[in-house]
């Protein structure tokens, strides 16, 4: 079995994986965890793929909730086999899988079910640390500064209702590849918004498709996040476009950035400064991918009007359908359109912007939908894959 822990979107981060690894049977699942059976990849290449996943392992062993004694002597044993012979360094971490109280009770136990880990493994004269933190679950920059995984491990314990999946994790998050994408490239707008590198990974993996050989479309680029995430997962033919010249001279540099900071191959780029609408007067050819954030209007402070949303959503909508319109036109016609749009907080509830109408109308399909929005955001995104 594999263990995946989730990102802070739990179902857009199982969704993600889903279109990657394809459907798997699922032992379980809750808001921190999902649990495949056994999944074929490469789980650091798998783990380098994905945007909202932060750790992925496999299921090492499965025992009573209570049978602590049990857990020592299987990680104890797990960590012993460390190669080499300088200090072994291990780490431990409580995860909720529908255990409800046993969860709580598990990581209070956290502590000294470590301190009895590292003594067993003493008695077998190893050289042994304990790494704690103050939370029951230990961050990937910890697990990465401490080099667990490549010495003695960080094991998890995936607590259920009547038992508990023991797991040992072998690859976490690459934070530092994350944040130079995110606060390290030359080139930015926070005024017009910006689009989290790991978001724009998780679309382009939502639109489930083999990417060898396809070209990718972003007519709405704005610093060029999708694309820098495209071309890092191999894809060679990137087309882009901004109705905001300053956008596509910031695009233009930030990939030839990208291309230098992780050694890449150069894509192959075609970049306009036009409206999406009005796109094919100046790219013709077809497209196997769209992805894209489209325009999310006026940047916003304090939630809306129930008049300024029906203002803010007829303006867009006015942008969107003809751009819409352009897409479908581009796309060939087994392709795959993943776009976000915004939704709003209006009073205390947030308002969908409803343009599932409008989708079909243009002919698109909607596949599936999810929804993006970080605690106190004014401005959340609604996210949906389409085909022809």
């Amino acid at each position: 079995m594999t263990f995946f822990i989730l990102g802070t979107h739990p179902e857009l981060s199982i969704a993600e994986i889903e279109a990657v690894v394809g459907k798997k049977p699922v032992i379980a699942q809750s808001a921190q965890v999902l649990v495949l059976d056994d999944v074929d990849e490469n789980l650091g290449e798998l783990q380098n793929r994905l945007g909202g996943t932060i750790k992925i392992g496999n299921i090492i062993g499965e025992l009573s909730s209570s049978d602590l004694d049990e857990a020592i002597e299987l990680i104890a044993a797990s960590v012993s086999q460390a190669a080499g012979k300088n200090k072994i360094s291990f780490g431990l971490s409580v995860y909720d899988l529908g255990g409800g109280s046993k969860t709580r009770q598990h990581e209070q136990e956290l502590h000294h079910l470590g301190k009895e880990i590292k003594n067993k493994v003493k008695e077998l004269e190893r050289p042994v640390r304990y790494v704690s933190s103050k939370e029951p679950r230990l961050s990937s920059v910890i697990v990465e500064q401490n080099g667990l995984l490549a010495s003695g491990g960080e094991y998890v314990f995936l607590i259920r209702e009547t038992d508990v999946l023991v797991g040992q994790t072998e690859s976490v998050q690459d934070f530092k590849s994350w944040s130079a994408r995110d606060y390290g490239r030359p080139a930015s707008d926070p005024k017009s918004g910006m689009l989290p590198p790991k978001l724009a990974r998780l679309m382009i993996n939502l639109a489930g498709v083999e990417l060898s050989g396809k070209t990718l479309l972003d007519p709405f680029c704005g610093s060029g996040t999708v694309l820098m995430e495209a071309a890092l997962m191999g894809l060679k033919k990137i087309v882009a476009s901004d109705i905001s010249e300053k956008a596509v001279e910031d695009t233009a540099q930030n990939l030839t950035w990208l291309v230098d900071e992780f050694k890449l191959e150069p894509p192959s780029l075609s970049l306009f400064t036009s409206p999406a609408q009005e796109l094919d007067q100046v790219f013709t050819k077809k497209v196997d991918l769209i992805v894209t954030e489209t325009y999310l209007g006026t940047p916003r402070t304090r939630p809306l009007s129930p008049q300024e949303f029906t203002e803010t959503r007829d303006e867009l909508i006015e942008i969107y359908e003809p751009s819409l319109e352009t897409l479908f036109g581009l796309l060939k016609e087994d392709g795959r359109v993943v776009i976000a749009i915004p939704a709003f907080t209006v009073g205390s509830e947030l308002a969908s912007m409803e343009l599932q109408g409008l989708f079909e109308h243009v002919g698109f399909t909607i596949e599936h939908e999810h929804l993006y929005k970080r605690p106190n955001q004014i401005v959340a995104r609604e996210i949906f894959v389409l085909k022809k």
